[in-house]
Formats: structure tokens, sequence, C-alpha cells
């Protein structure tokens, strides 16, 4: 009896593997028809019924599962308020982030976090600036914050402060002094700088600062400390989506 049962269970496995197998393909090649040299990052069962929730270079689309149809935008599920062009998205941004290691990121946490995000940040960004200005009131609602050094190629010499603050004794203070505008001497040294932007730039994050949960959901840019805790406290509450 076991053994059957065990025979059932692989077999079932294997459909389902063929069937993923066989929706990526589908995919890919609806979406190659449109544009050639996209690259899909993940591809799903969509919410909506016929169709696949598909990621490619950090954007979100549905395909029909006959290949035939392309949507492009935002899909909302009226009854959960939310938009499920989303959770494409934030599964691979989930597996982006598990990618980067503490080591290279700098933090700011109270010593039992209730929550954390992780903020892809610019010192020359004044929204960062803004952001950081209020970390003590971030820690004291319980959120620890990971930030990840993500100079934007708008703000010249930016890539030169990151990777500054990156090779200083101190980052957490060299961090604050260099969001304080204060003039640092410049240090160089091995860095995860140009692997953030590449992550960055794969996962469509295109601004700063970029509020990320734990589970890829993107919370936006600049968000007040008590807007940010009850959304993740919010989120906390409410069961993810299947």
């Amino acid at each position: 009896m076991f053994r059957f049962v065990l025979l059932m269970f692989l077999a079932a496995f294997t459909l389902t593997a063929a069937a993923q197998d066989d929706a990526k393909q589908v995919a890919t090649e609806a979406l190659h028809k449109i544009a050639p040299n996209a690259k899909v990052q993940s591809v799903s069962q969509a919410p909506l019924a016929g169709f696949y929730s598909v990621v490619a270079d950090g954007h979100s689309i549905l395909v029909s599962s006959d290949g035939k149809y392309l949507i492009e935008g935002h899909v909302v599920d009226i009854a959960a308020k939310r938009d499920i062009m989303e959770d494409g998205l934030a599964g691979v941004r989930r597996a982006a982030l598990a990618a980067i290691a503490a080591d290279k990121k700098v933090t700011f946490a109270p010593p039992h976090p209730k929550h954390r995000v992780t903020v892809f940040t610019d010192v020359d960004c004044p929204y960062c600036r803004q952001f950081h200005k209020q970390i003590a009131e971030y820690n004291k609602l319980g959120i620890a914050v990971d930030y990840v050094l993500y100079p934007l190629p708008i703000h010249k010499g930016a890539d030169v402060k990151a990777v500054t603050v990156w090779c200083s004794k101190n980052r957490n203070d060299t961090f604050t002094a260099a969001m304080n505008g204060e003039a640092l001497p410049v240090k160089t040294c091995a860095n995860p700088i140009s692997e953030i932007v590449s992550i960055a730039e794969a996962n469509n994050i295109t601004g700063t600062p970029a509020v990320l949960a734990d589970d890829g959901t993107m919370l936006g840019g600049y968000i007040a400390p008590d807007q940010l805790a009850k959304r993740l406290d919010d989120m906390a509450a409410t069961p993810a989506a299947q």
C-alpha cells in the first residue's frame, strides 16, 4: 500500500513538473513574439483563470494558457483589494532579497525587531535622507531597516560616496554622516555596490528609496514611520495570497 501511494505521489509530482515546464514554454514563446530578448524570471499559475503569471526583466505580465493573449498593467482583485500583478513580482523580489547576504547591508535595528524591511538607498537622494532622519522612529516602532547601497546614475558622484561608506571602519556612523551631507574622505575597497545595482536593475527597481517587505512586496518610496508600521502590521495580520 505504501509503495502504491508513493508511486501515485511521484506520478502526480511528475505531471505537475511537466505542466510547469509546458507553462513556461508557452509563456516564453508568446512573450518572445513581442519582445524577443526578454528574460523570463518566473512563470506560475495566475489567480485569473486561464492565465499564467509571468515575470520578465522585472516586469509582471499575464499570458493566456493558449499563448494568444498578453496583459500588462494593473489587474485588481476587487474583493481582496489588491493588484494580482504584484504577486509574481513579490516572489521574484523575495528570492533576490534572500540572495543579499547580511554582510552586504548597513543595518539599523532595535534589539527585538517586530518587522524588517530592505531599503534600496542613495546617499544623495533627498527622500532617502528624509527617511534616514527618522531612523530612530522606525526602530522605536519595532522596524529593523536593512539598507543596501544603490547609487543612481542621475546623482553624479553618488557611487563614490557609496563605496566610501562601505569601506569605512564604522559604516553606520559614516552612512549617517553622508546622509547629513557631510564631506567624507574618499575610500576604496572591495564592495558589493555593483552587485546591488545589478539586483535592483534585474527587478525593475529604478528609484530610491525603494522599501521592500521580507516577502518581496514593494511598499513604495518614502513612507512615514507610523504609516510603514501600520502597513507592516496589516500585512502580518492578513494571510498571504495563495
